[in-house]
């Protein structure tokens, strides 16, 4: 399990806030300061099942949350388990390679989003998102299309979220880890 986490940690980077520069300094792109990337791992307990989030600490603090006040949650099913309800090896590689067709996917049309992570729940993964209110329509022809090839794909939900408040007790428990 450790060589997943490492893995989606080195890839991540490569992917997250359509970020095109590896440097130091926060990225600029369209007047939009993007900073710099680092993920933590946190642990936590849902209906009595353990949980793992992957949380984007780019983020803590972010003054720029409401030009990305869209939030898009995209659920995969988990086919393959364990005893947790968490993905078998196997089955980690699989949704490694479909979260990262769907973010190349997204990347190709959408302008600047914010990747915030992904959730490891008892027979599902959510990848977290926050787009700009005004791609919806242009994540959701993608969407639809990536979920019409594959059936592990299981909702996209979008919700207006200026504050980010959906995914705020991460960061909180981020704080608090550090």
């Amino acid at each position: 399990m450790q060589k997943i986490y490492f893995f989606l940690l080195c890839l991540f980077p490569l992917m997250s806030c359509s970020q095109n520069k590896t440097s130091e300094s926060p990225v600029e792109k369209n007047n939009i300061i993007i900073p710099q990337q680092n993920f933590t791992t946190l642990k936590f307990e849902a209906e009595g099942k353990p949980c793992i989030a992957l949380i984007n600490n780019r983020y803590i603090g972010y003054k720029e949350k409401s030009k990305f006040s869209l939030s898009l949650f995209i659920m995969v099913n988990t086919i393959d388990k364990n005893k947790d309800g968490h993905p078998d090896e196997k089955e980690t590689e699989i949704f490694n390679t479909l979260q990262t067709e769907i973010i190349s996917e997204l990347s190709k049309v959408l302008g600047p989003y914010c990747y915030v992570g992904t959730t490891t729940m008892p027979g599902y993964r959510d990848i977290l998102l926050y787009i700009n209110p005004e791609e919806r329509e242009k994540a959701t022809d993608i969407l639809k299309k990536l979920k019409e090839k594959n059936s592990r794909i299981d909702t996209i939900s979008f919700e207006e979220d200026t504050e980010w408040e959906a995914v705020a007790s991460f960061y909180e428990a981020i704080s608090l880890k550090n």
